[in-house]
């Protein structure tokens, strides 16, 4: 099929409907079967989304004087009218780029079909995306290429939800640092299903490294607190997307880096709630006050726990 005959389309992708936090994709589609993420939505507060538009769509298409890295959009009409001046001249979406320009790949890790548990097809997703960074997504590996996987979700329906949403992903590409640094460097953005005793750790202590089951996926933080009323209650900060939520223990699992074709731990961060201090600056400090028991997920407002810096959270 020539270039001039590829047509292409848009799709929008609702990945979170929770009122207050919505969280929405739209993916331009080549009927050569490439797709790209080019905007997100979030839901800065209740009924009012902000549009911005992703680095992979900049790396492909490039920056103009009207959509670059600044480029915002307040009202949904303006991003429909954005998608539809694209997807109107046909042609395959990476015509005109290098694709490899948007796989950044580290030479020492393995391709993620050979890291997946005796060749099996199930992995996750690391999303960087506005309003999803830091959250690790459930797939089944559909098919693969040098450089991508097409995955289907386990946990994430299509926009008509008929069925599970599919889609190419890149099969090598290098996750941007965290605020924090303490992650390690050169780590990818797909990795294969933890084992049953990567995720049976439930001694965490305040500062530790933990994954946090959430509008369906396990999105990286820290534990700053512990309910000391509702004991399986746990305070977790997300840094990824700046959150903080009251989480209980079963969702919560120690999080490891996959680097080097095996699982490693992220060092604890004892002195947590100080790091976040000066990140947020120059916001109000965080302080360690008995838990409000208003604090939900997703709640951007600070919760609270007790001072228990140096105890571990036990069963």
């Amino acid at each position: 099929m020539s270039n001039n005959q590829v047509q292409r389309g848009w799709e929008e992708r609702v990945i979170c409907p929770e009122k207050g936090s919505r969280v929405v994709h739209y993916v331009l589609r080549d009927s050569t079967a490439n797709s790209l993420l080019a905007v997100v939505g979030i839901e800065r507060s209740l009924n009012h989304m902000f549009y911005t538009v992703t680095r992979d769509y900049l790396r492909v298409f490039g920056s103009t004087s009207t959509v670059n890295a600044r480029t915002t959009w307040k009202a949904r009409k303006y991003v429909v009218e954005f998608l539809i001046s694209i997807t109107s001249g046909g042609g395959s979406l990476f015509a005109n780029s290098n694709q490899q320009q948007i796989e950044a790949t580290a030479p020492h890790q393995q391709h993620p079909m050979a890291i997946t548990d005796g060749g099996a097809e199930h992995i996750e997703v690391l999303c960087q995306d506005s309003g999803m960074r830091g959250c690790w997504f459930r797939c089944k590996v559909l098919n693969s290429s040098q450089r991508r996987l097409k995955v289907q979700y386990c946990d994430i329906n299509d926009c008509d939800g008929s069925a599970k949403l599919e889609e190419w992903v890149p099969a090598a590409r290098v996750a941007a640092p965290d605020k924090f640094g303490a992650r390690y460097g050169g780590r990818l953005t797909v990795r294969p299903w933890p084992n049953s005793e990567y995720t049976s750790d439930n001694n965490f202590r305040v500062g530790a490294a933990v994954d946090s089951w959430w509008s369906d996926g396990w999105w990286e933080g820290f534990l700053i607190g512990c309910d000391m009323d509702a004991p399986n209650n746990l305070q977790v900060y997300f840094p990824g997307e700046d959150k903080f939520a009251t989480v209980e223990r079963k969702h919560v699992r120690a999080s490891r880096d996959w680097v080097d074709n095996r699982w490693v731990d992220i060092e604890t961060k004892p002195n947590i709630i100080s790091l976040i201090n000066s990140y947020r600056n120059p916001m109000p400090k965080i302080t360690l006050n008995p838990l409000s028991p208003a604090s939900v997920p997703g709640n951007s407002n600070v919760p609270a726990a007790r001072e228990s810096s140096s105890k571990s959270v036990e069963d």
